[in-house]
């Protein structure tokens, strides 16, 4: 299903003038089956914590640490002019790795607020949009999370903006760290059409160490994270993509070439992005996951065509499915 509304949330007007009052930083919400905490957190741009749907753990903790960027025309990296990102006159530049913190933000147009809440009705369902709006350089960046009643989570990347008149892509990485339970007992599949039984049934495989994967549109790869114990957990569904992306994009050859990435948690590696702009996802370090904490990395690719200027919005994420 396509989201109509996330294209909507950011057309209108701009010039929107910041609250004399300081804005919290941090706060709890309470709305339907949902609670949860929110904090603009470091570079980490807009987290969510303790994630409950109708009283049960969904999510530890879910941010987005890093969105990186790669155009086809780049400085090599040992100049200078990579660094500092000048020398844009003639279209070369990057790559980089825009990372949001609280000094990015602005307030939301038609909000007001630098972290702006709303909920509305979408074909008969009712959604919560909570989101931040960035300004890095060039580039406007709306970072939300779509909440549905019926147990749907959407993170969504939107973003607008040239750094230089080149064609690019942004690869946004979402960190899903789930801890379902508060306790090691998750566990990890991947479901592909037309694959033989390993023991799970048709289609399915469990992962045990720490792997990297990519998406397989023709055989709907999907993946689910469980509770060993009840069974609950959460789906990861590559999303559709939104007007006028029809996908999540691919992977993009020699600078970011994973859709997913699932890791043991371990907490000194909740540090944000520590691989900077031409260093992909790390910590693969092949321990095993098998009913253990596990940190669920989803990395989309937003292409934008520098023919389609400066502010066209386009959008990319995944789709979260609460399953009881």
């Amino acid at each position: 299903m396509r989201m109509a509304f996330v294209a909507v949330c950011l057309c209108t007007a701009m010039g929107m003038v910041a609250p004399a009052f300081a804005e919290p930083q941090s706060g709890t919400v309470t709305w339907e089956k949902w609670a949860f905490e929110w904090e603009v957190y470091g570079n980490q741009s807009l987290v969510l914590s303790d994630v409950k749907y109708d009283g049960e753990a969904v999510l530890s903790k879910a941010s987005l640490p890093v969105i990186r960027v790669k155009y086809e025309r780049e400085w090599p990296w040992y100049h200078p002019y990579s660094w500092f990102g000048i020398g844009r006159s003639n279209g070369r530049c990057g790559p980089f790795q825009d990372r949001i913190t609280w000094k990015h933000l602005v307030p939301v147009p038609g909000c007001g607020d630098k972290v702006c809440t709303r909920s509305y009705m979408v074909s008969g369902v009712k959604w919560l949009e909570i989101g931040v709006y960035a300004r890095i350089g060039e580039y406007h960046l709306y970072h939300a999370w779509y909440l549905s009643e019926l147990g749907e989570i959407r993170p969504v990347l939107q973003s607008r903006g040239l750094s230089c008149n080149t064609t690019h892509q942004h690869h946004p990485y979402w960190r899903l760290d789930f801890g379902v339970a508060g306790e090691d007992r998750d566990q990890v599949f991947e479901y592909t059409d037309g694959t033989t039984d390993e023991g799970w049934g048709a289609g399915w495989h469990k992962y045990t160490n720490e792997v990297n994967a990519v998406k397989d549109p023709p055989k709907h790869r999907r993946w689910f994270v469980r509770d060993s114990q009840t069974g609950h957990g959460l789906w990861v569904l590559p999303g559709d993509g939104y007007p006028p992306l029809m996908s999540d994009g691919v992977p993009q050859s020699g600078f970011s070439e994973l859709d997913m990435g699932v890791r043991r948690y371990n907490s000194e590696e909740d540090t944000g992005w520590i691989f900077g702009a031409r260093g992909d996802l790390g910590y693969l370090n092949g321990e095993g996951i098998q009913e253990k904490d596990v940190v669920f990395w989803y990395t989309a690719h937003l292409p934008h065509d520098a023919a389609m200027g400066p502010a066209a919005w386009l959008a990319v994420g995944p789709v979260l499915k609460v399953q009881r």
